[in-house]
């Protein structure tokens, strides 16, 4: 009895690997192109074909999103070149979400204002903005962009930061940085009239792209 029952044990514990083992074959769908007069053609097959994976089909309609208003980027390229695309620029965000969230743990940013001043005939924009070190550890060095959108999210202007100045450990210290006016820059000339007259109309964003702690830590984003 013990022999027949071990038998069953070992055929069952086999069964299960084996279908474990077994990949799902990957569609051949993959490998059709895109082109204007297949497009339609082909979203209706995504839509019968039981072997494309539910995350196949999601990157691939974000593939597609991504390039809505250049539809014709995609043309000629595989099902799998624009999910293969789109997967390597989700990773990427990915990391980028995760290393921007990192370096919040550590640091706070509050932007204070704007003033415009005139040194020798040239004109300057002066922004001021305070940055909080909330961690246990100094900061060292932080950089990133002082970005100003429109209310409908679009960007308007980025304005690179650069602070070499140590911030202490549970401290927040008040910077200040002095930018040459563009006058021919009619993204900075729209931003600088509407700091002016309607500054509520502007959101003011901070992207952190690289922090250096005391103790030799750092994250930087613009590290190839």
């Amino acid at each position: 009895m013990r022999s027949k029952s071990f038998i069953i044990v070992f055929l069952i514990a086999f069964l299960v690997a084996s279908v474990g083992c077994q990949k799902t074959k990957p569609s051949p769908l993959l490998n059709e192109k895109l082109t204007a007069q297949n497009f339609f053609e082909l979203v209706e097959k995504v839509k019968k074909d039981s072997l494309l994976t539910a995350e196949e089909i999601d990157l691939f309609s974000s593939g597609v999103a991504r390039y809505s208003n250049f539809v014709d980027s995609l043309f000629n390229k595989s099902i799998k070149e624009i999910i293969d695309q789109e997967r390597t620029l989700r990773r990427r965000q990915s990391y980028i979400n995760l290393a921007t969230n990192a370096i919040v743990c550590y640091s706070r940013f509050r932007y204070d204002g704007w003033k415009p001043i005139e040194i020798d005939g040239s004109k300057f924009n002066v922004f001021t903005y305070t940055i909080s070190n909330i961690s246990k550890n100094d900061i060292k060095k932080i950089y990133g962009y002082l970005q100003f959108f429109t209310t409908s999210n679009q960007l308007i202007r980025a304005y690179r930061i650069n602070v070499d100045q140590t911030i202490k450990a549970g401290q927040f210290t008040q910077f200040q940085s002095t930018f040459r006016l563009e006058e021919n820059n009619q993204n900075e000339q729209f931003l600088i009239k509407s700091l002016e007259e309607n500054p509520r109309s502007i959101l003011v964003t901070w992207r952190p792209m690289y922090i250096e702690l005391d103790n030799g830590q750092k994250i930087d984003l613009e590290e190839k």
